[in-house]
């Protein structure tokens, strides 16, 4: 009687440990699927993907620094269509000269990476080129110029 007493207890402990285990697989192998999903959601958030769409719209300019050892700052509205082309004004101020309502048109390339090259011309027949990053998914655009003799850096900011 013992012995069966014993085996039965035995059998019993044998299925809740195969119970137990088999618990501890799903639940195992349902946490690593839920933060693999979780992971790939945030490594998907973490790598942009941009094209010259997400900078379309109308975008208030703020350039200060040098050029040529000249004190500048310019502030401006541009119109970016979203395919690579801009209008706008700007009034610049360079070594305490104002000028006011100037026209600036040029082209922008945005790469997959959110970075745009962005090259315009003024009325003034100055061709200024500028590298930046996208931030915020469009709606600000950090940006330093590029022509040699310059340390001038300045955002573009979306109006909303």
């Amino acid at each position: 009687m013992f012995t069966q007493v014993w085996l039965d207890f035995m059998n019993m402990m044998n299925f809740k440990i195969q119970g137990f285990f088999t618990t501890l697989i799903i639940g195992t192998v349902s946490a690593l699927t839920i933060s693999d999903a979780i992971s790939q959601k945030v490594n998907a958030q973490a790598t942009p993907s941009c094209n010259n769409a997400t900078i379309k719209g109308s975008y208030g300019s703020k350039l200060t620094g040098t050029f040529s050892a000249t004190p500048i700052a310019v502030v401006g509205l541009v119109q970016l269509n979203g395919n690579g082309n801009f209008q706008g004004t700007d009034a610049v101020s360079s070594n305490g000269s104002i000028f006011t309502n100037r026209t600036i048109s040029g082209t922008y390339n945005v790469k997959k990476d959110c970075t745009v090259q962005i090259v315009f011309t003024s009325s003034l027949n100055e061709n200024v080129f500028l590298s930046g990053t996208i931030v915020d998914g469009g709606k600000e655009i950090f940006l330093f110029q590029t022509n040699p003799g310059s340390v001038i850096t300045g955002t573009f900011k979306k109006v909303n």
